[in-house]
């Protein structure tokens, strides 16, 4: 793999590679990526592994080629909500929030407040003992929406400011996809090279590329929710009271687009009115369209039929409003002001785009969306998604960066890499590489797949699942991920197995993530149930973790508006959405699932998926053909005889008896 890389650096062309668990991906491209001399970026899919790479890997590389006199300068990026914004913070502690918990909210605040006394990043994670749902961190943090530039008081201190010129004096940067994606959309945006954050590259490394299309999807669509609505008219309500003008009136100018008397004549009132007015347009607004939309957990396909004339008066009401707000901003000349009306700008182009049913632009690019809509306990949110995301990477990423490589544990389908390059849009002359784990799963890891148990979608199926989780759980004595495809069936299971078996039983959001993975760690025997978040990018070697459940095959919801959109594609074409698109991309997930097992030479251990249509359906033999030859296993008799050779001497035997475990099957 360290050959490819290079040859694909020193060469100038595309790499797409699959290297399994345990193959040493990360070092075969930084090595290469350090000796090309190149400006390189490193993008992973999670902070966790983004932290890893530069605490970790990076200083090993480093030591190893310094000893050959090769000098290797790092830096890291997080996404921009990771770093305080000292504007921001100075605003809101001149001028608090309302409508939050005050007590808890000074208390944050205060907190935030010392650690800037001390604080060399500006990075969020150093506040350890900070909630993460702190609505103060949500008042101070950095972001694209809200970032001045070099207009800002602050920009020489700034932590954004001196992050980017770290990163620029870097050779090797290590990011996150979704900086990455967000910084390629605002690079190709009406600001183009100003908005960017990222320094320019030789090329760019995607670590967990299978998640790419995923991230790409979100910023090259358009969402706007009731959140983002409120968030811009508390930032406007700070910047308006320390330019001292929200209780005076407004000398505002029209718009961009100003409609005429009527905004002009909104916009000319006391500011403070504007501001109550668009805050109580933004309610009735978000209300019409819940109507609509009914709560739920999944968004859905925004029809035009969803958009009524009640809906259209309730946002040409919010348009009006936005449009005055626009203009008293604009009217200013300080930039906190012009940030303000820019995003009140955006905010209605946005909202416009996705009422008017497509996303029109002078090429033509944008306009093949889907739109959809999302009602939620506590937001609205309305979208248009870019049904096909490969011709847009194509023209702003591949066609531009002369070195794209993209590597996964989980990047192959069938064999080959024919799913990956189109949906992600790389060039058919892309090189291609597939390097099988060193791990020998058929003798260290059993696959049990029974097929007595019902259909998914069959009411007994929760209760039938969780006996056969319990006996499973007995066999191995704990040390279980109960991985699920919803939060209905982790709550469910859970609910079940609460009577059915006497072992340290967790849940997935009784405490944060990296909490729930230490106690697991240490207790040795836990059954932790949790859903897709727990799939991937979970890292439990060892004895700890030696049983893994699926409860059903990863299929994304059909009904999703944008996997509909993409299945109906293909089917238009003359294909099948639910083999070309679905089943691949179902392999993927159950991949990364399998995954979570075998971290190590010495790991052993057993993954059972519970989903008899993968013994019984024809796509079944696609799927089961993507994962690592481990050994499979029909009945429990079979899998008991598999467990009685696995156990490691040092560790303490389970052996269930037939009354516990129940008859074979």
């Amino acid at each position: 793999m360290a050959e490819a890389v290079e040859l694909a650096l020193e060469r100038e062309t595309h790499l797409f590679v699959e290297a399994g668990t345990g193959t040493g991906k990360t070092l075969a491209y930084l090595v290469p990526a350090v000796l090309s001399g190149r400006k390189v970026i490193v993008s992973t899919a999670t902070r966790a592994l983004q932290e890893q790479i530069f605490l970790k890997d990076l200083p090993l590389v480093a030591r190893a080629l310094a000893a050959h006199g090769v000098p290797l300068r790092a830096a890291l990026m997080k996404g921009l909500a990771n770093y305080v914004c000292l504007r921001r913070f100075d605003e809101a502690r001149a001028n608090p929030t309302r409508d939050l918990s005050q007590h808890a909210y000074d208390r944050e605040l205060s907190r935030i407040a010392s650690w800037l006394e001390t604080t060399e990043t500006g990075d969020r994670s150093e506040l350890s003992d900070l909630p993460e749902d702190a609505a103060a961190w949500r008042e101070v943090a950095s972001s694209s929406e809200t970032r001045i530039g070099a207009g800002c008081e602050h920009f020489e201190r700034c932590f954004v400011t001196r992050m980017r010129r770290e990163a620029e004096a870097a050779q090797i940067v290590v990011v996150n996809h979704h900086l990455y994606l967000a910084d390629l959309a605002l690079r190709s945006g009406p600001r183009g090279a100003h908005a960017s954050v990222i320094p320019a590259h030789d090329a760019v490394i995607f670590d967990e590329a299978h998640q790419l299309e995923d991230v790409a999807t979100d910023f090259f669509g358009v969402r706007v929710s009731s959140a983002r609505v409120e968030a811009l008219l508390r930032d406007a309500e700070r910047s308006l009271t320390q330019a001292r003008v929200l209780d005076g009136e407004s000398r505002a100018r029209p718009a961009r687009g100003a409609r005429g008397t009527k905004a002009a004549s909104l916009a000319s009132g006391p500011v403070r009115g504007t501001l109550e007015q668009a805050r109580e347009a933004s309610r009735a607004f978000f209300s019409s369209v819940a109507l609509r939309g009914g709560a739920g957990d999944a968004r859905r396909v925004l029809a035009s039929e969803d958009v009524t004339p009640a809906v259209r008066a309730a946002h040409q009401a919010l348009d009006l409003r936005l449009e005055a707000l626009e203009a008293v901003a604009r009217a200013r000349g300080e930039e906190p002001l012009q940030l303000i009306a820019r995003r009140a700008a955006d905010l209605r182009d946005a909202l416009r785009d996705i009422l008017a049913g497509e996303r029109a632009s002078d090429d033509g690019e944008l306009t093949d969306h889907v739109r959809w809509l999302d009602v939620r306990s506590r937001s609205v949110s309305l979208g248009a998604s870019p049904v096909d995301v490969g011709s847009t990477l194509r023209a702003r990423l591949f066609d531009r960066v002369p070195t794209v490589v993209s590597t996964s544990a989980t990047l192959a389908t069938g064999g080959g890499f024919h799913f990956a390059k189109a949906r992600l849009g790389a060039p058919p002359e892309t090189v291609e590489l597939l390097v099988e784990s060193p791990f020998d799963f058929a003798a260290r890891a059993a696959l049990y797949l029974p097929d007595d148990l019902p259909e998914p979608a069959d009411p007994a199926f929760d209760g039938m699942a969780a006996d056969r989780i319990a006996e499973l759980a007995r066999l191995t004595g704990g040390g279980a991920f109960v991985l699920c495809t919803s939060a209905r069936a982790m709550k469910s299971l859970h609910a079940y197995l609460r009577s059915r078996i006497d072992l340290p039983l967790m849940l997935q959001g009784e405490g944060p993530k990296h909490m729930l993975l230490a106690r697991f760690r240490d207790s040795g025997r836990a059954v932790l149930v949790a859903t897709m978040s727990f799939w991937e990018g979970v890292d439990v070697p060892g004895w700890a973790l030696r049983l893994v459940v699926l409860d059903k095959i990863p299929f994304a919801p059909p009904n999703d508006p944008v996997v509909s959109a993409r299945c109906a594609r293909i089917d238009r074409n003359g294909g099948s959405g639910f083999t070309q698109y679905s089943v691949p991309s179902a392999a993927m997930s159950l991949k990364q699932g399998f995954g979570r097992l075998i971290r190590t030479q010495r790991d052993s251990g057993i993954v059972s998926i519970l989903d008899r249509r993968i013994v019984r359906k024809g796509y079944g033999r696609a799927l089961l053909a993507s994962l690592p030859p481990a050994r499979r296993v029909r009945t429990l008799d079979d899998l008991r005889a598999f467990w009685a050779g696995i156990v490691p001497p040092d560790e303490p035997p389970h052996r269930p008896d037939e009354a516990t475990l129940g008859p074979g099957r």
